[in-house]
């Protein structure tokens, strides 16, 4: 697409400009000025090393490149301090068909991350409770990287660091083995192990002495206590399967799950690390980094009380990621509130000399808030993730009885716009701001939402199957009209926008493209009669028209959305 104007570019007029640095191809960007041109060369940088104004810079290089035209190439000019290059239309067209039809399944795909490994841990919830609202982000935001980054050529490993330790597991068991028959744990296991929790705490205001013969459970666990591990494991299996149970829902997919519990017998010999290094000091009984040179609070490493702590886990995650998995790359998608922690993780790992810390990413996102309701998983009033996804299920299906009665397969469909629905309103957004969820714009069919972008990909479906017949892998005739040519100006840069999404950790960068890809789409589509024109144009117009659908369902498949057969 974009990428390959851009190696055309760099092969043919690498000679001419071979003052510049760089890699041509990696100085050119899409155009800014209003759409001139389809790639264009910023000369700012060397037109300071000259001592020239970027405008004159650019004209004269703009004048001495059109001398001779690359492949392909109509026109150079000139653009403030731009040299803008604009390829014929035959030459876009047949461009475009090479790089979306040929390979529909690789289409915008690179191989930037090719041999490379990248660990991702998202979407990471605590045994026993149901996943909340707020679980949302974390889950979509981290499988669309997945996504973009296979995309890239990564080799991914999807990992689940799921919270599975901790003295709540040993009030779990006492309530279990006190209060487990009350339950219909055959029938509803999930359920039954989060009415325990929620008693539990319940019990405990009103009996704090509780919490003290928990705490004496979770020793035994500690200690390998054979019965109590066994419903340790009991209800880390029924909590995984009923949360996989809502993955699958939102196109989740875990390769690993690597809990708490993981790394501990690996917490002794971090210590011993930061004890040998001299990092580890004691601080009022507790043992900690001291991080003052970075301006950080010191990093707790164990409790007075023997107890470890998420950073002695997270620096043994570490290590096990990059010196046992091999990561190249090792991301963490979590809430924005843990800054402060992963900062003080990394800059531990930092001080103990690993290099690698550099590629270890907090891929901090926002609050999802949802209307008034404060999330609290131990009252028992949380706004349940799977209570958001039927919901949104149920609505569509009532718009779909309103509007297309007669739509076959209605419920599978009402689940494919609904979920997706509520997947693209959190992802249009920068993951690093706030979401306020609003039902009515994430259900517009005609705004800025998920089911405007499926409605297109139909919209081009319904055109698909009208033409009737096969749509040809060729442009003969040149689409010339505006609406045509800022389309596919707009399919140009598939390629680069899945390329910018990877490379920031930014999911709403595709969303945003997705958006602008329709608007342009249906700008066509009102303006230029597509079926009924003489056969050339009308294939011409038709193949545009199927590489519309496969770039939407694309960006949608890497944003983990369905495209629906019909709407």
């Amino acid at each position: 697409m974009l990428q390959a104007l851009k190696t055309v570019l760099s092969t043919h007029y690498s000679t001419r400009l071979k003052k510049i640095p760089q890699d041509l191809s990696q100085l050119m960007e899409s155009p800014k000025a209003g759409g001139r041109g389809h790639v264009a060369l910023p000369v700012f940088a060397w037109a300071k090393e000259l001592k020239k104004a970027p405008p004159l810079l650019a004209t004269e290089l703009a004048a001495e490149l059109s001398q001779d035209l690359a492949p392909g190439l109509q026109s150079i000019e000139a653009v403030s301090g731009f040299v803008n290059f604009t390829f014929a239309g035959n030459y876009i067209q047949d461009l475009l068909v090479r790089e979306i039809l040929h390979q529909p399944e690789k289409v915008g795909h690179s191989q930037v991350g090719n041999g490379r490994k990248l660990v991702i841990d998202f979407c990471s919830p605590n045994v026993a409770k149901p996943m909340h609202v707020g679980h949302l982000r974390a889950a979509v935001i981290g499988q669309a990287i997945v996504r973009l980054a296979k995309t890239q050529g990564f080799e991914v490993v999807g990992l689940n660091h799921l919270g599975d330790w901790g003295v709540q597991f040993g009030k779990l068991a006492w309530a279990f083995l006190e209060w487990g028959k009350d339950y219909p744990f055959a029938e509803k296991p999930f359920d039954s192990l989060y009415k325990l929790y929620v008693r539990f705490h319940d019990e405990a205001e009103k009996n704090p002495a509780l919490h003290d013969v928990g705490s004496k459970m979770f020793k035994r666990l500690e200690d390998g206590d054979a019965e109590v591990e066994a419903l340790w494991k009991q209800f880390v299996d029924i909590s995984l399967k009923d949360y996989q149970r809502i993955w699958d829902q939102l196109g989740i997919h875990h390769d690993l799950v690597r809990g708490e519990s993981f790394y501990n017998d690996r917490l002794k010999v971090v210590e011993k690390m930061l004890q040998e290094k001299g990092l580890l000091e004691e601080s009022g009984g507790a043992q900690v980094v001291r991080l003052d040179e970075a301006g950080m609070p010191p990093c707790l490493i164990r409790k007075s009380d023997g107890a470890s702590l998420y950073a002695t886990r997270d620096l043994a995650s570490a290590i096990y990621r990059m010196e046992e998995l091999n990561a190249h790359v090792n991301l963490y998608v979590v809430g924005v509130d843990q800054t402060l922690h992963f900062r003080q993780v990394f800059e531990v790992l930092r001080k103990m000399g690993y290099a690698w810390v550099d590629h270890c990413h907090h891929i901090a996102f926002g609050m999802y808030r949802f209307k008034d309701t404060q999330i609290s998983t131990r009252k028992g009033n949380t706004v349940f993730l799977e209570d958001v996804l039927k919901q949104a299920t149920e609505r569509v299906q009532a718009i779909i009885a309103q509007k297309n009665p007669a739509l076959a397969d209605a419920g599978r469909i009402a689940k494919q716009v609904g979920i997706g629905a509520i997947v693209f309103n959190d992802l249009m957004n920068d993951r690093i701001k706030n979401v306020d969820f609003d039902w009515a714009r994430a259900l517009d069919f005609e705004g800025d939402s998920g089911p405007y972008v499926q409605y297109c990909g139909v919209r081009c479906l319904s055109l698909m199957r009208k033409f009737g017949r096969t749509i040809s892998a060729q442009m003969t005739t040149v689409l010339s009209s505006e609406e045509e040519v800022a389309l596919l100006r707009c399919l140009l840069l598939y390629q680069d926008t899945l390329k910018n999404s990877y490379a920031h950790f930014k999911p709403h960068y595709l969303a945003g493209y997705l958006l602008e890809v329709c608007r342009r789409f249906n700008q066509f589509y009102n303006k230029c009669r597509i079926l009924g024109e003489a056969r050339e144009l009308e294939e011409a117009r038709m193949t545009l028209v199927q590489m519309v659908h496969t770039v939407i369902g694309s960006g949608l498949y890497n944003l983990s959305i369905e495209l629906p057969d019909a709407m």
